[in-house]
């Protein structure tokens, strides 16, 4: 049984890198991605989704009366990076994203953040970045795992339209795409 979960995880996430791959410089505003692996008592999710999300103004956006101003400085690369990896940082719990049963007992073990460089210079998208919340959960009832509502995430993010959702419940694969009115995914 642990071998087949943890073959229909690599599976999944191989999946998702060979997408990236072939999309290389596709970065969609306005649609994040979740990775949900539950195995016994632990319960694993991967949220990203556009760094622009966590306040960065968008290159149609981005026309302020500031930037006609001589002492407006243009930020360094290393400067955007370090602002928004603080921004992301603010994002303390997988809570912030998803909503999961109160009787599903579940504890967060280990949240890490991160930001991904996407495209390169010769894409439209060059200096944009993903941000990636990655969180490990001990469930202590796993079976009251019923359902989850991503609405936390569209409330805090007003440009979300969709999550493409994957992942592996026990022996159970999933994949669904949520929108605001439509937010919870049943397990």
């Amino acid at each position: 049984m642990r071998h087949i979960t943890t073959a229909l995880t690599i599976t999944l996430i191989s999946g998702a890198v060979f997408a990236e791959q072939r999309n290389a410089g596709s970065h969609v505003h306005g649609l994040n991605h979740a990775t949900i692996v539950l195995e016994g008592n632990r319960l694993q999710i991967a949220y990203e989704f556009p760094a622009e999300q966590l306040g960065e103004q968008g290159h149609e956006e981005h026309k302020h009366e500031e930037h006609k101003h001589e002492e407006h400085k243009h930020e360094e690369p290393g400067d955007k990076a370090h602002e928004l990896s603080e921004k992301l940082e603010t994002i303390e719990s997988i809570f912030s994203m998803v909503r999961l049963p109160d009787n599903a007992q579940c504890k967060k073990t280990e949240v890490t953040h991160s930001l991904t460089q996407v495209g390169g210079s010769d894409t439209e998208h060059a200096g944009h970045s993903d941000a990636l919340i990655q969180a490990t959960l001990d469930c202590g009832a796993p079976e009251n795992l019923m359902n989850l509502s991503f609405a936390p995430a569209f409330d805090r993010f007003d440009d979300l339209e969709k999550i493409e959702v994957e992942g592996v419940i026990g022996n159970k694969a999933l994949s669904e795409t949520l929108t605001a009115t439509s937010s919870s995914l049943a397990l």
